[in-house]
């Protein structure tokens, strides 16, 4: 069995990952610095930004994302502080039941 963590390591983070890449392509940001900043490789950006790696159809998640994406703008978020956003939509998904 796996744990709830496990889960939303294989599942979860992917699509997060993948929805960060891509609003950050659609606001300008090089491939190239969204690959550093999530600390992945162009490849694997290109692969979220065509969704053939990372895809949800989740409304709540994206709208989770994109408050990530507006501090990471705002300066907010940096790469130091990131997995921290990431644990925090893990919780909420876990806590509002959000089947992804």
């Amino acid at each position: 069995m796996k744990t709830r963590c496990e889960v939303m390591a294989s599942r979860v983070i992917p699509m997060i990952r993948g929805e960060i890449a891509r609003e950050l392509v659609n606001r300008g940001y090089a491939k190239k610095e969204v690959a550093e900043f999530l600390g992945v490789t162009i490849a694997a950006v290109s692969q979220y930004t065509s969704e053939k790696r990372g895809a949800t159809t989740s409304k709540r998640l994206k709208e989770l994302v994109k408050e990530i994406v507006d501090d990471i703008e705002n300066g907010k978020v940096s790469k130091g502080n990131l997995n921290d956003r990431f644990c925090k939509i893990c919780s909420i998904i876990r806590k509002e039941s959000l089947d992804i």
